[in-house]
C-alpha cells in the first residue's frame, strides 16, 4: 500500500497498491467525487504502471494539477523509489467481549521493580487484564527482564517509541538495540500501534501518544486516526473549558468510547 500526500486538489491523499508494478486498488481519499475515484480504480485495475501514465500527467483541472496528474506524479515516484510502501500501522483487535475490570500503566520504562509492584497490585484488585500503553523499556533500562516478564503475565503491550526503535534495531538515544535479545525484540516487533477491546459495553481503543503521526503509513483516514489526532494534539484545550463544546462535537465521529493514551 502506497500513500501519496495531494497538492492542489480536492482529495488529501491517494492510497493506492500495486502488485509488480501493476495496479491493484486505488482510492483518493478525503474530498473529491467517490463515483469518479471509483471509476478511475474501475477503470486503472490491472493495468502497468507504463500503461496508464501516458493517459495520467498533464490533466489540469485545478492549481495547474488535478486527481489524475496527482496520480501520475504518485506513480512516477514509486517507479524512482523515492515514494515507498506505507509501512503499516498495525491495529489489533481483541476478540474477548467479558472484561469488566482492567489495570492499565504507562513508561514502566525498564523498570522491573516498578513493573513488579504494577503487577502486585493489580493482583490485589482483581483485575481480569493488563494493558502497557507503551515504552516498556528505555536506554537505561532492565529491558529484557521487563520485556519478559510482561510476556509470561500476560500483559497486552501497544508500541511507545522506544519500544518501536528497539524492535527495527534502531539506537535508544545513542545506545544500541543490540542490548535486547533477538526474542524480545520480536515481542515488541508484534505488539500493535493501536489496540482495541471491549470494556464492558463500550469500546475501547488504545495506544501510547502522538508519535503515531510521524510515522510512515499515518493516515488522517486510518481507523482510530480522529481519537488520535484529537487526544494528543488537542488535550491541553481541555483546560479550557469554552472549547468543550467544540470538542464534544469532534468525539461524535469516534469509533471509540473510550480513549486510553
Amino acid at each position: 500500500m502506497y500513500i501519496f500526500k495531494t497538492q492542489g486538489v480536492c482529495p488529501k491523499e491517494i492510497h493506492f497498491s500495486l502488485r509488480d508494478h501493476v495496479i491493484d486498488q486505488i482510492r483518493m481519499v478525503g474530498g473529491g467525487c467517490p463515483g469518479n475515484s471509483e471509476l478511475v480504480g474501475r477503470l486503472l485495475k490491472g493495468r502497468s504502471i507504463g500503461e496508464v501514465l501516458p493517459f495520467l500527467g498533464g490533466i489540469d483541472c485545478r492549481n495547474e494539477t488535478s486527481c489524475a496528474d496527482q496520480l501520475a506524479q504518485a506513480l512516477r515516484l514509486v517507479q524512482s523509489g523515492e515514494l515507498r510502501e506505507a509501512d503499516p500501522i498495525t491495529i489489533e483487535v481483541e476478540e474477548r467481549r467479558d472484561l469488566r475490570k482492567i489495570a492499565v500503566f504507562a513508561d514502566i520504562c525498564g523498570n522491573l521493580a516498578g513493573l513488579k509492584s504494577v503487577l502486585g497490585a493489580a493482583r490485589l484488585a482483581g483485575v481480569e487484564a493488563i494493558y502497557s500503553l507503551g515504552n516498556l523499556i528505555s536506554p537505561q533500562g532492565e529491558n529484557d527482564a521487563v520485556v519478559e516478564l510482561a510476556a509470561r503475565e500476560g500483559i497486552k503491550n501497544v508500541q511507545g517509541p522506544d519500544d518501536r526503535k528497539a524492535a527495527n534495531g534502531e539506537p535508544l538515544n545513542g545506545q544500541g538495540a543490540k542490548t535486547i535479545r533477538p526474542q524480545n525484540r520480536d515481542r515488541l516487533l508484534l505488539d500493535p500501534l493501536v489496540l482495541s477491546f471491549q470494556l464492558g459495553k463500550r469500546q475501547a481503543v488504545a495506544f501510547q501518544g502522538g508519535f503515531i503521526q510521524d510515522l510512515n503509513g499515518f493516515s488522517d483516514f486510518s481507523p482510530y486516526a480522529t481519537e488520535i489526532i484529537m487526544t494528543c494534539n488537542l488535550s491541553d484545550y481541555l483546560r479550557d473549558e469554552s472549547v468543550f463544546p467544540a470538542l464534544a462535537t469532534m468525539t461524535d465521529h469516534f469509533r471509540a468510547d473510550l480513549v486510553l493514551f
